[in-house]
Parts: structure tokens; sequence; C-alpha cells
């Protein structure tokens, strides 16, 4: 594996692969529930907090920072998803296209 990415290359990896509505894998540490290693996600949304307590940041026009919030899905899982941005070592884009549930918005 190559060196980790700094926090610009990650959200440019991810904010792409959202536009693009393509699934995204990020490495990311070990948490409580799931081993160190890389997750694929469907990104939807940069929060200033874990929702629903986060302020929606526009990637591009908001000032973003490490401890900012990525809002994702997993493929497969239902419930949403939240990544500290500082904490994702690597981003890279599977270019396998995902289809929003009706009631979410991709939002980069």
């Amino acid at each position: 594996m190559k060196g980790f990415m700094d926090f610009y290359e990650v959200l440019s990896v991810i904010a792409e692969a959202a536009r693009q509505k393509e699934i995204a894998e990020i490495y990311y540490p070990k948490t409580e529930n799931t081993p160190e290693g890389w997750r694929e996600i469907e990104p939807y949304s940069l929060t200033t907090d874990i929702p629903p307590d986060g302020e929606h940041l526009i990637y591009g026009k908001d000032r973003l920072s490490p401890g900012h919030i990525l809002n994702a899905k997993i493929p497969g899982i239902e419930e949403p998803r939240s990544f500290i941005i500082g904490k994702i070592k690597l981003a890279r884009r599977t270019y396998r296209k995902f289809t929003p549930p009706k009631d979410w918005k991709v939002e980069f």
C-alpha cells in the first residue's frame, strides 16, 4: 500500500466519486465495530458534526477541516454512516455507480 494521502487529496477523490454517483473506497482506522482497512462507501454529504446536529457544508465553497464529517452509506446497509474526514488515510474511486434511495440527495 502506498503512503497516506493528504486531507485535500482524500476530499478531491471522494467529491469526484460523489458527483458521478460512484462508490468510493476509503482506508479508515479501527473503530469499535470494524477493523482498520478498506471500506466501500456511497458518499452523500459533508457536515460539521454527526447528523442530525451537523450543519451541511459544500465542497469547493465552504472551508473544510479534517474534523468535519463525511456522511455516507455502506452498499447493502440501510442506515447511514459517518466518518471523520481527517481519519481517512486513502481514498479511491471504484467507477461503479450507485443509486441513492429516493429520499437521499448527493450534496457535493
